[in-house]
């Protein structure tokens, strides 16, 4: 089994965001893209606020709340794996309210006024450009969609689409990236989080993983995965703690399935 031993990516870390201070984008040196489409609470110069008239409400449909914190989570995590690693994921997080665009859902339903357009095709560009350099330079990658919900306040939900937007990586390694103690999740779950499903089971209903993961996830090459966490984790004063923990199983996976390597059978 190769030791992670990654190539430098695309370079050094932008520190200003795009566009005009919408979205913080880090050019990444691992194969590991993190996304934050909902925490950002930025106003959009010369935007209205969604109504969503007309629109299906619910998990899948319209809605405008915001996932407290878990834009301050990718950026913690981020830290943490270059701390732990020495080298950085990609990201791309939203600075914007979801009241004015939700970079989760197609274009019909995620945006409503077309001076908007352009920071949520930027959004998806910047992912869609971040998978094919991954893909291009290690020939594999993860993609990792961070989100927060109300259910169960000390859990995570797995999102995959019940293993459709991780098949990319299954395909290579086997059914154990998806399920059991050498899945992502299942990483996670042995650093003390609750995480369901880590197992074969339908995942839960509401958190199967959204429009982000279904269009990374089709790529050659990646795998994603939507993280729904309880509102415990993402408290301020957990943060941390949070972030250490899901920055070590980003690590632990990487180490077995995310090498420079690509076309080495395990």
């Amino acid at each position: 089994m190769a030791a992670i031993s990654l190539a430098t990516g695309a370079g050094a870390e932008q520190k200003k965001s795009a566009p005009a201070g919408f979205i913080a984008i880090q050019e990444g040196q691992l194969p590991v893209i993190l996304s934050a489409p909902h925490g950002g609470q930025g106003e959009i110069p010369g935007v209205s606020a969604r109504q969503g008239d007309g629109l299906q409400k619910g998990a899948s449909g319209f809605r405008t709340e915001r996932d407290v914190n878990t834009e301050q989570l990718a950026l913690a995590v981020a830290s943490a794996l270059e701390t732990k690693l020495g080298k950085k994921p990609y990201y791309v997080v939203a600075k914007f309210h979801r009241k004015f665009i939700d970079p989760n859902r197609p274009a019909d339903i995620a945006v409503e006024d077309p001076k908007a357009r352009q920071v949520y095709d930027a959004y998806h560009q910047t992912l869609a450009r971040f998978c094919g350099e991954v893909q291009k330079a290690f020939g594999h990658g993860l993609v990792l969609d961070i989100h927060g919900q109300g259910t169960a306040r000390d859990t995570v939900f797995r999102g995959t689409q019940n293993g459709k937007t991780d098949r990319a990586l299954v395909q290579q390694f086997g059914e154990k990236v998806h399920a059991g103690p050498e899945s992502f999740c299942g990483l996670l779950a042995a650093r003390g989080l609750t995480v369901q499903p880590t197992d074969t089971s339908r995942e839960t209903a509401g958190f199967t993983g959204g429009y982000i993961t279904q269009t990374c996830g089709a790529r050659e090459g990646i795998g994603a995965i939507q993280l729904e966490f309880g509102s415990d984790l993402r408290k301020k004063e957990n943060l941390k703690t949070t972030a250490a923990k899901v920055a070590d199983a980003i690590a632990a996976f990487a180490k077995l399935y995310l090498s420079d390597k690509p076309s080495q059978k395990r």
